[in-house]
């Protein structure tokens, strides 16, 4: 039976790292440079001769918002799977037609729900006389009236193998030190496997303080190929242990973890994807090699890791000492005449010295209480409407130190005089400093120059212990718990038919 690739970056996350911080908060899982905008996805897929086949989802997806698209069209053409593998639509509920080698689809909007919208699901089965080696392909291409989306993906026939990954290390370290991570793979099955990739991502907690000649580092995530053959039941470890450093604005105390993904490289061509669409650049300081390596078993060509198991080795790393990010709410003060419509901008600002952010929660929401007295005409993305008040989310994670997250709400004046509201803020981390949790609002302050009238002055912020800010748990999630996580993160579906 074919495994779900559980830990392939959540459309852009195939391993995981996790973190947790005092009372249940949680490090982020989304590395800091994920890809913007909405993604199209149609995975690669490895199919073994004789085999049923495995099911495929086609669907959007977007790691920052909830998205609409209106007057959906979406053809999917397999004319190049012959003589390979044959693709059906696996279900009949979706608004999607299959003639021969091409399927349509047409959507009059497309919604997501928790930033995935699904389109149509394939049932890819290799042909009775497809050979290892053979390839086709599956191209998509998703148009609307806001965008083109395009994505062609192979379908490889394979022969099955085996990987099966070191177990779950433990160490502990500081904020601002670096590790090693001593990580191992098997071949548990009967044939050889000739090649063997890792692939990794740089979450929050870390960076990488040595890069090897046989990897890719793109922008939040690395692939490395080592060109070993691993004879059936053999067992291999890296010629080096890996290193990753803590960075200095991680949360303590905690627990932060990373997750390795071995696999063949047919089973790794959509994390090596995700990587060079980063315009990734090779390492100089030296090969990372698996060792004990046999010299006398000839290459097989295509191969897959086909079982149900997981193929992350994860590393629980205890984060030791005191290091808790300052949230803050950013408020601002505004002035105008009655009747006019001003723009204030308020929001959060971490003020350090760690980053703050969520795993299932955004790194801050911000609750705006308008002033009485003024109409709101300009509700920003981000926010909604909740009773008299505003819930603005965060879309960032992490949010790093120093950083703002701002919005811009547009006032309409009604009553003279000064009116004041409130900004508050309310981070997902335990935070070190409550002090400047809420901060003011102001239209027209009361002996500011200007009197109450004129044009509306630029929003400013202020800090201070007054609340008025002017801008300026700890268990790890093991390795199933992480794999499921991105699994809803990511929505892949991927299954035997």
């Amino acid at each position: 039976m074919n495994r779900p690739r559980l830990l392939r970056a959540a459309a852009w996350l195939g391993a995981c790292a996790v973190g947790l911080l005092g009372a249940g908060a949680v490090a982020p899982v989304s590395a800091v440079a994920l890809p913007k905008g909405t993604q199209l996805t149609f995975d690669h897929t490895a199919l073994v001769p004789g085999s049923f086949g495995k099911t495929q989802s086609v669907y959007l997806y977007n790691y920052d918002s909830d998205f609409t698209l209106h007057d959906v069209a979406v053809t999917i053409d397999t004319s190049k799977l012959a003589g390979v593998a044959t693709a059906k639509k696996t279900f009949d509920f979706d608004p999607c037609e299959q003639a021969g080698s091409i399927i349509t689809c047409a959507f009059d909007n497309l919604t997501s729900e928790s930033q995935f919208a699904s389109i149509t699901y394939l049932t890819l089965r290799p042909e009775a006389a497809a050979k290892v080696g053979d390839e086709g392909e599956v191209s998509v291409k998703v148009t609307s009236r806001e965008q083109t989306f395009t994505k062609t993906s192979k379908v490889t026939v394979s022969e099955k193998v085996a990987l099966e990954v070191g177990p779950i290390i433990s160490k502990k370290a500081k904020p601002g030190d670096t590790f090693t991570n001593p990580l191992s793979v098997k071949n548990a099955g009967d044939n050889a496997i000739t090649g063997v990739d890792m692939f990794f991502l740089y979450e929050a907690p870390f960076t990488v303080p040595k890069r090897y000649n046989n990897c890719e580092y793109g922008s939040f995530a690395a692939y490395c190929h080592f060109d070993t053959t691993l004879a059936a039941g053999g067992e291999y470890v890296l010629s080096e242990e890996l290193p990753l450093r803590l960075r200095p604005e991680v949360p303590a105390p905690g627990v932060a973890g990373a997750s390795f993904q071995f696999s063949t490289p047919v089973d790794g061509r959509d994390n090596l994807d995700m990587v060079r669409a980063t315009n990734p650049t090779r390492g100089t300081q030296g090969d990372l090699r698996l060792v004990k390596k046999p010299a006398t078993l000839r290459a097989q060509g295509a191969q897959t890791e086909d079982s149900v198991f997981l193929d992350s080795q994860t590393v629980i790393l205890t984060v030791e000492g005191t290091n808790r990010a300052d949230v803050s709410a950013v408020g601002a003060e505004v002035r105008g005449a009655v009747g006019s419509t001003v723009t204030a901008a308020v929001g959060v600002r971490n003020l350090g010295p760690a980053y703050a952010s969520g795993l299932t929660e955004p790194a801050a929401m911000v609750t705006v209480t308008p002033p009485k007295g003024t109409t709101v005409t300009t509700v920003p993305a981000g926010c909604e409407k909740a009773d008299a008040a505003y819930v603005c989310t965060t879309a960032v994670h992490p949010l790093e130190v120093d950083q703002a997250v701002t919005w811009s709400f547009g006032l309409r004046i009604d009553t003279a005089g000064e009116l004041r509201g409130s900004v508050t803020a309310t981070p997902s981390n335990p935070d070190a400093a409550t002090g400047n949790d809420v901060a003011e609002l102001v239209v027209n302050r009361a002996g500011a120059a200007g009197g109450g009238g004129g044009a509306e002055d630029p929003s400013l912020p202020i800090t201070g212990t007054s609340g008025i800010v002017l801008g300026g748990a700890a268990a790890a999630l093991l390795a199933v718990g992480a794999a499921l996580f991105v699994v809803a993160r990511r929505r892949r579906t991927r299954f035997v038919a």
